[in-house]
């Protein structure tokens, strides 16, 4: 102490000194600790960039932007793809500006209106509607609408099943025996199915189907037993869970080859986005054409074959020839060698629903589907 204040300078100067080589110590040894994780990062991307040498394609700056280039189209591609599952035309707008229901006899005036209107478009096409299609999938509600919490599905049913039954008989089938649909769910149910549809998926296991007999508690028994309910086959079905949902409809009806024919390419069109899943044909049993009325149309062609067999037995009795040649071609164009049979036509269709992905800040709003009617 008495040295340090005889020489405070040169003390001074020591003690500088010696915080000046501590921090120096301090520097190089950071400095020594930094260039060794450097050197162990340094070894790090060499291996990656060895590694990365035997990539196809090599990630390289041509290359990664030809990637970004092809994201990019199938990006549009996606969009116009989502743009046509929307449907177009006027049957897509009408889907998309109908207004839900909001109670039950709303619901129940709809359906009747549309029973109504499609039993006038079947008259006046001279399409026969059986009694048992007479309510086209929804006897269900004759006297009364849907609950509540269904009035959604059963709306967005009625729209699909309109725009089926509208095709089918401008397509002018002889009868229509048969319109059925799955049984509308709710909120809850639609929710249950679709976290067991993906963990099935997730699992490996086949996706549960929406069942045939309803849960306890959940609707009547009389909905249970509904010849217009169906369950459409699994193996068959559109339905990817998360991503589409479908609502499946089957018809069936009777008629020609180019009833159906006309029918199908109707669908084809994708005014709506409706995909044909199965189409299975049988002979109509005499009683199903015996039932069905026969048009106006018909009726001339009937009053022409009845009248074929007087022209046979002028021709018989030595008739003019000028009788003979007139009624000659009248027998051979109105009464066919082998008269065309009808056909029984069984077709289960979809229309598919675009289950609308959570949005991120990424997306683009256009890419986001949204469902006409729910």
């Amino acid at each position: 102490m008495n040295w340090y204040r005889k020489n405070p300078i040169f003390a001074t100067a020591l003690t500088v000194c010696a915080v000046l080589v501590v921090g120096e110590g301090w520097l190089i040894y950071d400095r020594y600790d930094a260039s060794r994780v450097a050197a162990k990062k340094l070894l790090q991307k060499e291996a990656e960039l060895m590694a990365m040498r035997d990539l196809v394609p090599v990630p390289t700056r041509p290359v990664a932007a030809a990637i970004e280039a092809d994201l990019a189209r199938a990006q549009r591609s996606v969009a116009v793809m989502q743009a046509e599952l929307h449907g177009r035309g006027p049957a897509a707008e009408r889907l998309a500006a109908a207004k839900v229901p909001t109670a039950r006899t709303e619901a129940y005036f709809d359906l009747a209106t549309f029973v109504e209107k499609s039993r006038e478009m079947a008259k006046k096409h001279d399409v026969e509607i059986r009694p048992e299609a007479a309510r086209l999938g929804f006897a269900l509600y004759a006297s009364e609408g849907p609950k509540e919490d269904r009035i959604a599905s059963v709306f967005h049913q009625r729209q699909v099943v309109q725009y089926i039954v509208e095709s089918l008989i401008e397509a002018r089938p002889r009868s229509i025996f048969s319109v059925q649909r799955e049984r509308a769910l709710n909120k809850a149910e639609k929710d249950a199915l679709l976290a067991a549809q993906q963990a099935a998926a997730n699992g490996g296991g086949a996706a549960p189907e929406p069942p045939a007999e309803p849960a306890p508690g959940t609707v009547s028994s009389v909905e249970a037993e509904s010849p217009d309910l169906f369950v459409i086959d699994p193996r068959v079905t559109a339905r990817a869970p998360g991503y589409i949902d479908t609502t499946p409809v089957r018809v069936v009806f009777t008629g020609q080859t180019g009833a159906l024919r006309t029918f199908l390419n109707k669908l084809a069109s994708f005014e709506l986005p409706i995909l044909v899943r199965e189409v299975e044909v049988d002979r109509a049993s005499a009683e199903e054409a015996a039932a069905v009325p026969v048009s106006p149309a018909e009726e001339g062609t009937v009053a022409d074959a009845d009248a074929a067999p007087a022209a046979s037995v002028v021709m018989a009795a030595k008739p003019k020839p000028v009788v003979t040649v007139k009624a000659a071609p009248k027998v051979s164009s109105t009464t066919p060698i082998v008269p065309k049979p009808l056909s029984k036509f069984t077709v289960t269709v979809e229309y598919l629903d675009l289950v609308s992905a959570p949005s991120t800040p990424a997306e683009a709003p256009a890419a986001e589907p949204a469902k006409p009617t729910t």
